[in-house]
């Protein structure tokens, strides 16, 4: 299933570093609200249409346009299965941008969205053996409070917001159907890229159903990025095998029996038994675990008592445990279980464990992991660029549902840059923050979008081998 590396001679490599990186296309700055740039979306539309080869005023109109797109999402954010206004926004914008027919698009799991682009062109005369190739975004907020005050787009929807950057993924996946579409006539005929806008990645997770309804049926590869604000921008980050954890989700409530606070020699303390299972759990990683395989646990939440001189009755712990391999898994779930119950008999207290695993760690297959590497490293030019550093990182992704069901890759996109510059404007000079994701002042990097959009077109180009955008014809 697998396609070799192939050079569709478009000779991006220079193209891409001397003018995406350094963001010489770069004119405007992006309109707020979206529609003040009604007007250049539906200039752009026209011109990406017309022009062969694009010019620099229509790829900044198209980049400037996706940084719009990106403010408008992150404004009116939605949780997880309740993505409807993004869904058809995102179904809009598929039509007035790209140009496509509602009739390739469907929902799928709930709020989710499927869009097949169809190749219409003549036949590859280099097939590679692959048909189609899936790329994927996700859709959901966090159930979070935003602290940008000062941001113009900030949330408004009160408790809820984009603080992990999937507006600036949709924004990404929106600008590289736009570009693919608007170049339909030169992918091959039988060939075709499926959209995935995945809702309810942060929980309860929306590509297991997306994948049950049918949403990688004829999918020969799938590929998607994450933003990573600790990473210097114009760098990417991949690797083969796991790139992400399996997280496990665990909540331990211990029942001791209550009393008054002067009198703990009648009572079966609950707190001093929680307080030392906390103690006691760290040493699953650090003696239980294989100091060569990656681990972690953490327990985050404790909750128990309601008055200063009373000995409650219980107390609830709640934490959770990361690891890229089963065999740590199962380890860490049996110590858990064995420590919490010895402590427990230590102090003449009992407890129950419950152990929630979710999304698998994210693998990443062999093939298409170095397809990813060697076609960064040809369009960045610089071999810094693409790294392995700080991978695996043990946050969890359910982009991990779709490489066990078909080849693919995921990768990481920097977003770290000192000053808000190129399509990150707002307006007036100022520093970036480069908050890291889920913190409550994180905010996307404009200009990550256009390298993932392009870096998206490539690839499709890569793996299809055909050539939509030639020398001179695309960013």
């Amino acid at each position: 299933n697998q396609a070799p590396s192939h050079n569709t001679g478009h000779g991006t490599g220079s193209h891409w570093h001397k003018n995406l990186c350094a963001m010489s296309y770069c004119r405007r700055v992006p309109a707020f609200p979206l529609s003040e740039g009604a007007a250049l979306l539906e200039e752009t539309a026209t011109r990406l249409a017309a022009e062969d080869p694009l010019s620099a005023e229509a790829l900044d109109g198209l980049f400037s346009t996706m940084a719009s797109i990106r403010r408008h999402i992150h404004s009116n954010p939605e949780p997880g299965f309740e993505e409807v206004k993004t869904n058809a926004f995102i179904r809009q914008t598929l039509q007035s941008l790209a140009g496509l027919d509602p009739a390739s698009m469907r929902d799928c799991a709930k709020t989710g969205l499927v869009v097949d682009i169809k190749g219409e062109g003549p036949p590859s005369a280099a097939a590679s053996g692959l048909r189609t190739i899936a790329l994927r975004a996700d859709m959901d907020a966090l159930r979070m409070t935003e602290m940008n005050r000062s941001l113009p787009y900030r949330s408004t929807n009160e408790g809820v917001a984009h603080l992990c950057g999937h507006d600036g993924h949709m924004a990404s996946l929106l600008g590289a159907a736009t570009l693919i579409a608007k170049r339909a006539s030169k992918l091959p005929a039988g060939c075709a890229v499926r959209l995935l806008f995945q809702p309810a990645e942060e929980g309860p997770g929306g590509a297991k159903p997306m994948i049950e309804e049918g949403a990688l049926d004829g999918v020969d590869e799938c590929y998607g990025y994450h933003n990573w604000p600790a990473f210097e921008y114009g760098s990417l980050h991949v690797k083969r095998g796991a790139v992400m954890a399996h997280p496990t989700s665990f909540k331990i409530v211990v029942t001791g029996k209550g009393g008054h606070g002067s009198q703990p020699h009648v009572a079966v303390d609950p707190v001093l038994t929680a307080a030392h299972i906390v103690v006691a759990l760290q040493s699953v990683v650090a003696r239980a675990v294989d100091p060569t395989k990656q681990a972690v646990c953490s327990v985050t939440m404790i909750h128990g008592g309601e008055v200063s001189n009373v000995i409650p009755d219980q107390v609830e712990m709640q934490g959770t445990l990361r690891d890229l391999d089963p065999s740590v898994c199962q380890t860490m779930y049996r110590r858990v279980r064995e420590i919490v119950a010895g402590v427990c008999a230590a102090f003449g207290a009992s407890a129950t464990v419950e152990l929630e695993g979710a999304y698998p760690a994210v693998d990443n297959h062999a093939a298409q992991a170095d397809a990813v590497a060697d076609l960064a490293r040809k369009l960045l030019r610089r071999e810094e660029a693409v790294s392995e550093d700080g991978l695996p990182m043990m946050g969890a992704e359910d982009f991990s549902e779709f490489l066990h069901k078909v080849p693919g890759a995921f990768w990481f996109l920097g977003g770290n840059e000192e000053k808000l510059n190129g399509w990150a404007r707002l307006g007036a000079a100022g520093s970036r923050s480069n908050c890291m994701c889920h913190n409550t002042a994180f905010d996307f990097n404009d200009n990550v979008s256009p390298m993932a959009a392009v870096f998206f077109v490539r690839l499709v180009e890569e793996r299809l081998r055909c050539s939509p955008y030639n020398e001179g014809g695309g960013p």
